[in-house]
């Protein structure tokens, strides 16, 4: 498995919530092992438990966080979303289309695995080995290096207990801040699962598709979290063939820095063969800003106009707290300050 990337599985589990708390130590156990290729029987295989619907959810949830993520048990008809009503399957369809929009972040991550040997899926201690309240801990993990996934694994939860390692962390729904090292409890309703943004982060996501190829990928949402300075490495390739053994891919570098009053995006020129990029891609640069900027500036087009509407002339800001601004071509750099 380690040296062909097969794909692993943890069996034929019992669908009850005391095995969907043992799943997340098995997959992280096993991406340290050298296989980065693991899921679960999303809801559990034998069904043992008479209530489903919640144990459903919260498992789809952990799911969309894991390398493989399917579905699947003895009576297929209990896998399906729509199975458990018209709630449960609108809840799936949130983390489904969640799943599809970070493609273009967890493809990259699945180039790291081959490349470097990284799991998708990581133990925190594998990124805070200084920290001991970490060592042991497998009921929460990292999506790469910049998602902190907090599975909720016990029935009747409405709130989830969370441990932050240092540095500062963003609510992914909210975009409320926290300062760790921490213990925290966050709301975590049926339909939330705890998901946190490392300060510094850039995270790349596409649309929600249908299917990995449905259009071509020629709009990226950027979506930057000032912090410490730190860069994230885009792959893309064919999608579809093995040409990636023979040179065919490329990488752009995404890089920012901040300071007190300002924040830099700088977005690179692909290295490796272009031909692989969508022709026309464009960039949506979503800067996380606790306030208005008072001044916006890319490279090229020099201070830019508030619009209220996405516009490539200029940038606006969003109920979320997300400065955005279009950056129709590469190499490209986005100042932003207050």
């Amino acid at each position: 498995m380690q040296r062909f990337g097969a794909t692993c599985w943890s069996g034929d589990i019992d669908a009850t919530f005391s095995t969907l708390e043992e799943q997340p130590a098995i997959g992280l156990n096993l991406g340290l092992s050298s296989v980065p290729y693991w899921g679960t029987d999303v809801g559990g295989f034998y069904q043992v438990a008479p209530d489903r619907a919640e144990l459903f959810v919260r498992w789809f949830q952990f799911g969309a966080f894991c390398p493989i993520f399917r579905a699947h048990g003895r009576v297929w008809r209990d896998h399906v979303p729509w199975a458990h009503g018209p709630e449960v399957e609108a809840i799936c369809r949130r983390y489904l289309e969640l799943r599809y929009r970070l493609l273009p972040y967890t493809y990259s991550l699945a180039w790291q695995a081959h490349r470097h040997g990284l799991p998708l899926m990581r133990p925190l201690v594998l990124n805070y080995p200084d920290d001991a309240r970490v060592w042991n801990r497998a009921t929460e993990y990292l999506w790469g290096d910049d998602l902190l996934v907090a599975p909720v694994t016990r029935a009747g939860a409405t709130h989830w207990p969370v441990y932050l390692p240092a540095g500062t962390w963003y609510d992914f729904w909210t975009h409320d801040r926290y300062d760790g090292p921490a213990a925290i409890t966050v709301a975590a309703p049926l339909d939330r699962l705890p998901l946190f943004v490392r300060a510094g982060a850039m995270l790349p996501l596409g649309p929600a598709v249908q299917y990995h190829d449905e259009r071509p990928l020629t709009d990226i949402d950027l979506f930057v979290y000032g912090g410490p300075s730190a860069s994230f490495t885009l792959y893309d390739d064919d999608g579809a063939t093995m040409a990636y053994r023979k040179g065919r891919y490329a990488l752009t570098t995404v890089e920012n820095a901040s300071t007190e009053r300002t924040l830099t995006v700088r977005i690179a020129d692909p290295a490796g063969d272009a031909a692989v990029i969508p022709a026309g891609r464009v960039y949506t640069v979503r800067m996380h800003s606790p306030a208005r900027p008072r001044r916006v500036r890319r490279s090229g087009a020099g201070d830019l106009p508030e619009r209220p509407r996405a516009d490539a002339a200029g940038w606006w800001y969003d109920e979320r707290r997300l400065v955005c601004v279009r950056a129709p071509s590469q190499p490209a750099v986005i100042e932003l300050e207050w």
